[in-house]
């Protein structure tokens, strides 16, 4: 079995989106949650849309009543009473779901002059870190979590 799982889905709101782009993702956030102890001991799963604007507004509307398009949400997994699983159970824990627009993406990519390719590498390890409890709500808080972010990258990129 392989420890961690990563499921990424592109809708309609993603045309750009490729399978190498999915490649790219799955190794971000396998990256991260390894350097965060996640391994066959620790097993975990994430899901990620790969979508458009439009979707991740009427998220951003409807799970944080803002009304705005935004480029990557994350959408953590309560702690379930029933973990860890028992024997007949799944035996990967599932952290949570993650959005990002493409669209957004793109824009965000131009704008700093970086590939594509690493722009939503960056946006999957920072909603991955968002699922894991990580916040940058304090100037403390966005030291550690762009660093942790910006360790996972030089590895995904060597």
């Amino acid at each position: 079995m392989n420890c961690i799982q990563i499921e990424v889905e592109i809708d309609q709101g993603a045309t750009t989106a490729s399978r190498d782009n999915v490649s790219t993702i799955q190794r971000a956030v396998e990256t991260i949650l390894r350097r965060e102890g996640f391994s066959e001991s620790r097993p975990a799963s994430v899901t990620i849309l790969l979508t458009g604007d439009a979707k991740l507004r009427q998220l951003n509307r409807e799970y944080a009543g803002d009304d705005h398009a935004t480029d990557v949400l994350s959408f953590a997994i309560e702690p379930d009473d029933d973990f860890p699983p028992s024997a007949n159970q799944e035996q990967r824990e599932h952290i949570g779901d993650i959005a990002i627009s493409v669209p957004q993406t793109e824009r965000q990519a131009r704008d700093k002059g970086v590939p594509f390719k690493r722009e939503l590498a960056m946006l999957a390890i920072h909603g991955t870190l968002h699922l894991l409890g990580y916040d940058h709500a304090t100037t403390q808080e966005e030291r550690v979590m762009f660093g942790k972010t910006d360790d996972a990258l030089d590895e995904v990129f060597i």
